[in-house]
């Protein structure tokens, strides 16, 4: 019988910047400015930073609401 593989035991929560890089399809240095002017949500964790997925979409859904 083949080994199962483990499954995570919680939903993944967070993005991390270059994952977020990748869904704007935008550089690293504009996220950081998405960050600071743009109030792009983002957690610390130590020198990690990571964006909530939940928050993402609503700040998402707000700029293309403004558009």
């Amino acid at each position: 019988m083949p080994a199962r593989k483990k499954e995570p035991r919680t939903k993944v929560q967070y993005y991390t910047l270059a994952e977020i890089c990748v869904i704007l399809n935008l550089g690293r240095t504009k996220v950081h400015d998405l960050i600071q002017r743009e109030q792009l949500p983002v957690e610390k964790f130590g020198s990690a930073s990571r964006v909530p997925i939940a928050q993402f979409e609503e700040w998402l859904a707000q700029r293309t609401q403004a558009i």
